[in-house]
């Protein structure tokens, strides 16, 4: 059984960082003493937890299971022995991280920032790019705080807060030779096209287009969109984007949008934290302030 709070400790760790060295480091121990630690979770528990792979500790059925629930004890453990079972915006250092693709980046995080300058100081946040497909995991393996993306995630142990409704539309160069006016769908399929990688989530018009037959032909592939004002004003290709960010894009090159040829649903944006036994007072902290500032900036 596990009864040792540090041998709890260094499985969370692992588990987090997928990394003896890591781990080491932030435990401030040595690596044969992380070594040692998992050695013992492994005969404590009669499985092997974790297993070398090309990106790090690749975990079992059992570590994933374990996981989130010997957080959530720790978690209040060390709420309890510290104190800080509550949450003052006013006064905590805290830091939380947050999963965003750059579009929001570029034009939800500002205000956001700007209201919690004001209302918690003290607070930093820490904002890494939205992989869709690791988010889950990094929620319930600590590694995130909160994520905010269009892309629907409905596990049971994730609680998720619609933001704000959204719909696609393209943009091309103002002065594009051919299409001045609303393109018909063989005319969107003629041109080529920019497009974002799939791991930010923005897959929707391509599913619509797929269903009825019709791709896009990509001259251009990038990971982020805050490039594509610039590389859409400058070359005679086409970009899909969130309307809501359309103005701003327009604002900062000369593009402009345009209704899609094909039908696409409305999307949602939504915001996603791990759902806990016991609600941590800083994450629901978070949660109504970002649900506030972005709900009143989409109004």
């Amino acid at each position: 059984m596990l009864s040792d709070l540090n041998l709890i400790r260094t499985f969370l760790v692992l588990h987090e960082t997928r990394s003896v060295t890591r781990t080491a480091e932030r435990l401030s121990v040595t690596q044969p003493s992380i070594s040692h630690a998992l050695a013992r979770l492994r005969r404590d528990l009669n499985d092997q937890l974790y297993s070398r792979s090309s990106d790090g500790l690749r975990s079992t059925q059992l570590a994933d299971e374990l996981y989130p629930r010997l957080r959530e004890a720790m978690d209040a453990i060390d709420a309890t022995l510290t104190g800080t079972t509550g949450f003052d915006p006013a006064t905590s250092g805290r830091t939380f991280r947050l999963l965003w693709t750059d579009l929001g980046e570029m034009s939800l995080l500002p205000p956001l920032l700007e209201r919690i300058s004001t209302v918690a100081p003290s607070v930093t946040l820490r904002v890494d790019p939205l992989d869709i497909a690791r988010a889950e995991d990094r929620l319930r393996q600590g590694q995130a705080d909160a994520v905010i993306c269009i892309p629907r995630i409905a596990a049971p142990d994730i609680e998720r807060t619609v933001l704000f409704d959204d719909v696609y539309c393209g943009i091309r160069a103002t002065d594009h030779p051919r299409l001045q006016h609303e393109p018909t769908l063989a005319q969107f399929c003629a041109e080529r096209h920019i497009a974002v990688d799939a791991a930010a989530g923005h897959t929707d018009v391509d599913e619509a287009m797929a269903r009825v037959g019709a791709i896009r032909d990509a001259a251009l592939r990038i990971s982020h969109f805050g490039a594509l004002p610039q590389l859409v004003e400058h070359s005679e290709h086409l970009a899909i984007i969130p309307r809501t960010v359309a103005r701003q894009f327009g604002r900062s090159a000369r593009v402009t949008p345009f209704a899609l040829p094909i039908e696409v649903p409305p999307v949602q944006v939504s915001l996603y934290t791990y759902r806990r036994r016991m609600p941590d007072p800083g994450i629901q902290w978070l949660r109504r302030t970002v649900s506030e500032v972005l709900r009143d900036w989409s109004s």
